[in-house]
């Protein structure tokens, strides 16, 4: 009796192991909603209402960053040329919505709906292949055509060979030379289509291995379960990419007013030119930021604060969503689906993305109302839910926030320990910042070397050509003196040569005259004999008597 009960539990297990797989599965392939990013990226960053764009994230991030260059590198995808990103909050901002530059927040994100492999704009020439990011409202047949231009800031260029190498970052040409390089290039044009959307590519795989001589490795896109970094294993890059659906409900909980900031705080601006116009990042005015949109004083002129309905599903991963609604005929609703994700219709143009105006929009007014959840025991149970979430998200904030400090000042020991870590965990921990403390230590010295590399090689190319102009002018200077030179000889020959014709002339008039001469007085001496014969005898004298 044991036995068969055994094995009926056995049985039963087995059961139900195969009945939640599917729904395990189904619920990686499932949507999420503006709400997501909301959520997923505020521990990162502060969410500001632009009067243009509307609501605007901007990342807490080192002084160097600038998307699609740091912290990331390229990968050959079916799909094109995808950007890796190492940021945790990666798989959004550098795979939906666009970024621009602003002269006082600096590097803002404005969130998307559409998925792609990365939001750029590539060109080719001189030996470099450059990339930078989509301006807001660009789409991507406009992109591809030459006639669009985007600041030269924005723009990253590397020599061709290392296109796809991992260290990408140590051979990005100074900023100073971008201007002089983008006039000797084109844009690459080349698209991929699936599903009935259009893709940027990017560089094609025959291309990269004429340059790269050896043949790239073209990796398959693996759907992630959740958000986070991504991953490069093997032969498959994971990267969480869900549909987005949109909600109209859906904003950030705290929300800084930019134009009211602005104004307090005139000084205090996040954006910060480095050599050459280089766009950069102020990271202590960016904490100052991130400090006033985090306070206790909310709804204010500057930060507002949004009641958003706490049951609301939708504004949940469906990983947080306790009523799954799987897919229809359990197909994923993936961006690469012939079945996208039904969403109510936009009037955007095709291939462009359109994106989000929460918070503001042009007026800077929020009409939403908010709305209280019912009072009641389930309500309750899931309030307590979603403020333990606030609260791993806020813990997860500081965590990333203390990193980044270790990182910018370079110190070495470890922040306190937030969720009761023991004594060796924490020691633990300290051992792995320091870890990471000394390689990001390594990585800038080989920036800096190979910066300075880059630059000696600038250098000497220089030099060499200021030799070779030089040379040319050189041999220029002496090509024209032996012109010369020659000129004056051939007119001294010229002129040697007339004045032997002009001597020789004259001989020759002289010995003309000289027979002449010679004949007329023949020819006297001959006519004088005739005339003496010719001459009649004189009488004879008389004599006188």
């Amino acid at each position: 009796m044991k036995i068969l009960n055994k094995i009926w539990g056995i049985g039963l297990l087995a059961l139900l192991l195969i009945a939640a797989a599917p729904h395990i599965s189904k619920a990686q392939d499932e949507y999420i909603s503006e709400q997501d990013f909301y959520d997923e990226l505020a521990p990162y960053g502060t969410w500001v209402s632009d009067p243009q764009y509307g609501d605007v994230w901007i990342p807490d991030v080192a002084e160097d960053f600038r998307p699609y260059q740091t912290q990331g590198h390229w990968v050959l995808t079916e799909y094109g040329n995808t950007w890796v990103s190492e940021y945790p909050w990666g798989w959004a901002t550098f795979h939906y919505g666009r970024w621009r530059y602003d002269d006082f927040y600096g590097w803002e994100w404005i969130p998307g709906y559409e998925w792609a492999p990365a939001w750029v704009s590539w060109r080719h020439g001189g030996g470099y292949y450059g990339w930078a990011p989509l301006i807001p409202g660009m789409s991507i047949g406009l992109s591809v055509g030459s006639n669009y231009r985007v600041p030269d800031s924005y723009w990253a260029f590397a020599p061709e060979a290392y296109i796809n190498r991992p260290n990408i970052y140590n051979y990005y040409v100074p900023h100073t030379r971008v201007g002089s390089i983008i006039r000797n290039t084109t844009t690459v044009n080349y698209t991929y289509s699936s599903g009935g959307r259009q893709y940027i590519a990017g560089p094609r795989a025959v291309d990269i291995a004429r340059y790269t001589h050896q043949r790239p490795r073209v990796y398959a896109i693996n759907n992630a379960a959740r958000p986070g970094a991504m991953n490069v294993q093997n032969n498959t890059v994971s990267i969480f990419r869900p549909a987005v659906r949109r909600n109209g409900d859906a904003r950030p909980q705290r929300v800084v007013d930019a134009n009211a900031y602005k104004q307090q705080n005139p000084n205090q601006g996040i954006a910060r030119r480095g050599p050459g116009g280089a766009p950069g990042f102020n990271h202590d005015n960016a904490a100052k930021l991130a400090n006033v949109a985090r306070s206790a004083n909310g709804n204010n002129n500057v930060v507002r604060v949004n009641n958003r309905p706490d049951n609301d599903q939708q504004g949940r991963r469906p990983d947080q969503q306790g009523n799954r609604q799987p897919n229809q005929q359990g197909q994923a609703n993936r961006p690469n689906q012939s079945q996208p994700a039904q969403t109510p219709p936009t009037q955007t143009q095709p291939g462009q993305q359109p994106v989000f105006n929460r918070g503001g929009g042009r007026n800077g007014n929020d009409n939403r109302p908010a709305t209280t959840p019912p009072n009641n025991d389930l309500q309750q149970k899931q309030q307590q839910l979603n403020d333990e979430q606030r609260t791993l998200r806020e813990q997860r904030r500081q965590q990333y926030q203390r990193e980044q400090q270790l990182q910018s000042v370079g110190q070495t020991q470890q922040a306190p320990a937030i969720n009761g870590q023991t004594p060796q965990q924490q020691q633990q921990g300290a051992i792995r910042g320091q870890r990471r403390q000394l390689q990001w230590q390594q990585e800038q010295q080989q920036r800096a070397q190979q910066t300075q590399q880059i630059q000696q090689q600038a250098q000497r190319e220089q030099q060499r050509q200021a030799a070779q102009q030089v040379q040319q002018q050189h041999g220029q200077a002496q090509q024209q003196a032996d012109q010369q030179q020659r000129a004056q000889r051939a007119q001294q020959q010229q002129a040697q040569q007339a004045a032997q014709q002009q001597q020789a002339a004259q001989q020759a008039q002289q010995q003309r005259a000289q027979q002449q001469a010679q004949q007329q007085q023949r020819q006297q001496q001959q006519q004088q004999p005739q005339r003496q014969q010719r001459r009649p005898p004189e009488p004879p004298v008389k004599p006188v008597n």
